[in-house]
């Protein structure tokens, strides 16, 4: 502070401690140390906003072109409709299906009928198996046991 303005403050005299001025700030409002900013950083945030602001513009050139082409199609459709071209003198090149979609239609069929008999070779052994469930045995008649031969069976009889 200068000296004018010592003199031209207000002298408070106090007993005892010193009064603690609270209006002053503890830290300095400004900072000591500038922040450095890296160069490289900054090109490519620059870079990012210029391609992010020209896809956007591009963005807005395709939707009013878009908008343009739907209103002459409103427009088109309010006229009469042109005939379709005739082509009597041209060769169709697209025959319809491509050799690999001939290839896997044709795939698909004998797949379809490899599992139908397979279905019949399965219902005709089940049906088998099923009539031998279904039909009750008749009570088989008592066999009568052979006679046994008195000889010991042994080692020198197997050999």
């Amino acid at each position: 502070m200068s000296t004018e303005q010592l003199e031209s403050a207000p002298q408070v005299e106090t007993q005892g401690a010193p009064a603690a001025d609270i209006t002053q700030q503890a830290t300095t409002p400004t900072p000591t140390t500038q922040r450095v900013k890296n160069p490289k950083r900054v090109a490519a945030g620059k870079a990012t906003s210029e391609r992010t602001r020209l896809a956007r513009e591009q963005q807005k050139k395709d939707a009013e072109a878009y908008r343009a082409l739907g209103e002459n199609k409103a427009n088109a459709a309010t006229e009469a409709p042109e005939p379709p071209p005739t082509t009597e003198g041209e060769s169709s090149k697209s025959s319809g299906l491509s050799a690999n979609q001939w290839i896997a239609n044709g795939g698909i069929g004998v797949s379809l009928l490899g599992i139908y008999y397979k279905r019949e070779e399965l219902k005709a052994t089940a049906n088998a198996a099923f009539d031998k469930i279904k039909t009750p045995k008749a009570a088989p008649a008592p066999v009568p046991e052979p006679a046994r031969a008195t000889q010991p069976i042994g080692l020198k009889k197997m050999l």
